[in-house]
């Protein structure tokens, strides 16, 4: 199967075959951005560089979308001012490396492949879905009573759900945060 390519330079489709962040959008985002997503098996759960999943965030403002990012394995949580998943994705890199220094975690930035090509699918896990829309719900509420919404007032947003617990594979009654993920690597 022919993978597709967005180049973090020109942000056009291309053949390229390997490497680079994949992004997985809702059906609802793409069709937004009049975006074709393309066809990506998923990784069975490997950490770096991973899979993003993509969906909008309502502000509560008239007509105002964010674009919600959410990682699979590490369970980081990213907001990016814009419904224009383009964009979004060129901000991607900045706004992740700007959590992963507030919490002091700046070293992991390598491992997530950041500045690399982008490839944009539709999503396909619906146990990530469900995580990122209980976040989503909180977020929002966030959003809509915050004062501005500028990058800084993002922050406090995004670490949020730093200290969430999520379940794991280990067992039925095993938890951990996000930051207990990324403190492993």
């Amino acid at each position: 199967m022919e993978k597709q390519l967005i180049s973090r330079s020109f942000f056009h489709q291309t053949d390229k075959q390997d490497g680079g962040m994949i992004i997985r959008a809702t059906e609802k985002l793409l069709r937004i951005n009049g975006i074709k997503p393309v066809d990506i098996a998923m990784e069975a759960g490997q950490p770096f560089p991973g899979e993003w999943f993509a969906n909008t965030l309502r502000t509560g403002q008239s007509g105002k979308l964010f674009v919600f990012f959410f990682h699979r394995s590490l369970k980081i949580s990213i907001l990016c001012p814009t419904k224009s998943l383009r964009l979004a994705a060129r901000m991607l890199p900045d706004r992740t490396l700007a959590f992963l220094k507030r919490h002091g975690l700046e070293r992991l930035s390598s491992g997530l492949d950041l500045n690399s090509d982008v490839q944009i699918s539709k999503t396909n896990d619906r146990s990530t879905l469900a995580f990122m829309n209980q976040l989503a719900k909180n977020i929002e509420w966030h959003l809509a009573m915050a004062e501005d919404l500028t990058h800084e007032s993002m922050n406090p947003m995004e670490d949020i759900h730093a200290n969430h617990l999520f379940s794991t594979d280990k067992g039925p009654h095993d938890y951990e945060t996000t930051l207990d993920i990324l403190n492993r690597f």
